[in-house]
């Protein structure tokens, strides 16, 4: 009887031990699957950095055209910025009336979008003998504004101005054009003269516009000093453009 019961005991030992060894078994075998299956399904998770790789490829794209568009732009500026353009500009002051010889002028450089306003270096010796036509600041870049092709004042030649009616003055008259001058006196003044054709042919110095006249034209006459005198007596001044 005794044996009989430990050979239940032995039996019964060896079936726990042999459903402990299938348990095992199975339980080995379901990780197994577990584990193969979770290499083999993404996440939630996954998908999300999936998802931010995906979108920080184009915005990484866009990023460095901006910044090779930033630099082809940079160096466009500073090409245009280093860029000049050699003109002809006043070495010191220079006074109105002065005439021009080389010591007047230097080499001065500038934008090449302001160059076509001045003279230019190959044109400098143009300006020699040339007389200065307005008040120059030294360093000043030079225009043909700014000078004048006639020569300076005689001892016995003045410049004299007059408000001439613009129906008085010819189409396109212009600084030193040829002119002969009809003097009107005063129509207020009783026993007036009748109108003198000044005998001598005096030239245009320049043309300004009026900023009180509206009908009327500043003209500046170069001619002999008894000009003066004329104009003055004068109560209109008529003009004639003449040839040489």
């Amino acid at each position: 009887m005794i044996v009989a019961n430990t050979h239940r005991t032995i039996g019964g030992l060896i079936a726990i031990k042999g459903a402990t060894v299938s348990q095992r078994m199975i339980d080995s075998l379901t990780r197994s699957r577990v584990l193969n299956s979770s290499d083999n399904v993404e996440t939630s998770h996954d998908l999300d950095q999936g998802e931010r790789k995906r979108k920080r490829v184009p915005d990484m794209a866009v990023g460095i055209a901006l910044i090779a568009l930033g630099l082809i732009g940079s160096i466009a500026v500073y090409r245009s910025a280093s860029a000049t353009v050699t003109v002809v500009g006043a070495a010191s002051n220079l006074e109105r009336g002065q005439v021009l010889d080389t010591g007047d002028l230097r080499a001065i450089h500038v934008s090449p979008e302001t160059a076509q306003f001045f003279v230019s270096a190959s044109d400098a010796g143009s300006l020699i003998g040339r007389t200065v036509a307005i008040a120059v600041v030294s360093g000043t870049p030079l225009s043909e504004s700014m000078v004048s092709s006639a020569s300076p004042l005689a001892a016995d030649e003045a410049l004299t101005s007059a408000a001439v009616p613009v129906g008085n003055i010819p189409a396109n008259l212009a600084a030193n054009d040829k002119v002969r001058l009809v003097l009107t006196p005063d129509a207020t003044i009783t026993n007036a003269s009748p109108p003198l054709l000044f005998d001598e042919i005096v030239s245009i110095w320049a043309i300004e516009q009026s900023a009180d006249l509206s009908s009327a034209v500043i003209v500046t006459f170069r001619g002999p000093l008894r000009l003066s005198l004329a104009i003055a007596g004068a109560g209109n001044v008529r003009i004639s453009l003449v040839s040489e």
